[in-house]
């Protein structure tokens, strides 16, 4: 009995000799995805901390119920999550996010993209840490652009000269962007409003939706289906797969999408009627805008603020780690996604894993948020009602941008 005490003994301290913070991280749908390998690699690297990687569902809709469900309701778990860019100021407004201003100085912050940080920032204070991120390009034929003496587009103006020459001659579409009612059309709207020097709700949290920049764009993306003719009325039902098939089919001369559509499995695919006739550029300006805009999509992680001041200690140091240099670098070769760190932008090793960052760091450094609003799931469900409405001509710009202001300024 004496020996077996003994034994208990020497197993128990073994045990608290090695014990480790055991954490959470709700991670992605794959478990050999990049999150998951990096998660296993923060693991062996110290024994301090041990972080289970969590399974969830790919669809934000999925990702956003259940943690509202958890966090709701107090849950410490996960301690760590990943998170679209238009959460953090719900999440904070809510209580669920931890704020991590005091947890990053200003040097470590300052690679990251200034549009990053401001998504992950609510009334001043840092919820978030980017880890990823995306915005929207324009694509364009760079065949025929060759082929007819044109440059890349950098204006409105250019974009209709361009896009109704080329589709004209080539009896092809001149531009096909997302035009359904859906949160894509925001997303290409708020591109037109910001390249216009506009924005819907500004810095301030003041209400800016009604005033000449954005009625001026919300008219142009009217125009460029009924005045101009150069975008066909279907895309008034397109998304991003709609248009990424019809540009991959070489029906148009220019498409506004995401990153994604640049991939072997997409248009770069040996199916693909533009292989190696495409390229990428900012989107472009309108007349009272300095340069293109834009819309800042992608993932940023949050730690629950639930969870214990152990939990919230070792989450910090995993934080850390998963938006490293490093971790980004591994994430871009790996997962191909576009970092939110400036200095991936020019590193040797992922620009030969990825080329095309060369282009797309022209785009991030100049994507804008959403608006950023506790509120926005009611606000953006105004705004693709209301835009939707200018682009069918069921309003008027001027219409909907006062209409949309009352509508905002009821929610607020």
């Amino acid at each position: 009995m004496k020996k077996l005490l003994v034994l208990t003994l020497v197993v128990l301290m073994a045990t608290f000799a090695v014990a480790k913070i055991k954490i959470t991280y709700f991670g992605d749908n794959n478990p050999n995805s990049s999150e998951a390998i990096l998660t296993r690699l923060f693991n062996a690297s110290q024994d301090e901390i041990e972080v289970e990687f969590l399974i969830q569902s790919w669809s934000t809709d999925d990702k956003h119920t259940a943690l509202v469900t958890r966090l709701g309701a107090e849950d410490p778990n996960p301690t760590v999550f990943m998170g679209d860019v238009i959460w953090p100021a719900e999440f904070a407004a809510a209580g669920w996010a931890m704020d991590l201003t005091d947890y990053f100085t200003k040097d470590e912050l300052e690679d990251f993209l200034p549009g990053t940080i401001q998504s992950c920032t609510y009334e001043g204070r840092l919820y978030a840490v980017p880890m990823f991120t995306d915005a929207g390009l324009l694509y364009y034929r760079k065949d025929l652009l060759e082929k007819y003496g044109y440059d890349v587009p950098k204006t409105w103006d250019e974009l209709v000269k361009v896009a109704k020459d080329i589709s004209e001659k080539e009896g092809i579409y001149g531009f096909v962007f997302q035009g359904a009612q859906y949160e894509g059309l925001v997303c290409d709207a708020v591109e037109y409003i910001a390249g216009n020097g506009g924005a819907i709700i500004d810095e301030n949290g003041k209400i800016t939706v009604n005033r000449p920049e954005v009625i001026e764009a919300l008219q142009f993306m009217h125009d460029m289906i009924y005045k101009y003719k150069i975008a066909p009325e279907s895309v008034l039902s397109f998304m991003e797969e709609d248009a990424r098939t019809t540009f991959q089919q070489g029906k148009a001369v220019f498409m506004r999408n995401w990153p994604y559509c640049n991939s072997p499995l997409n248009l770069n695919s040996p199916q693909s009627a533009v292989r190696g006739k495409y390229g990428m550029a900012p989107m472009p300006r309108g007349p009272r805008g300095k340069s293109g805009a834009a819309t800042l999509g992608g993932w940023n992680l949050f730690i629950n603020n639930f969870a214990s001041p152990e939990e919230k200690e070792a989450a910090i140091k995993f934080v850390k780690f998963m938006t490293s240099e490093p971790a980004q670098l591994m994430r871009t070769i790996i997962a191909g996604t576009s970092p939110t760190r400036i200095s991936i932008y020019s590193n040797p090793a992922a620009l030969k894993a990825n080329p095309a960052l060369k282009d797309y760091y022209p785009i991030m450094i100049n994507a804008v948020p959403r608006p950023v609003t506790p509120w926005y799931a009611e606000i953006t469900d105004a705004m693709q009602e209301e835009f939707h409405a200018v682009l069918t001509g069921e309003k008027s710009a001027s219409a909907a941008a006062r209409d949309l202001a009352k509508r905002i300024k009821a929610i607020y």
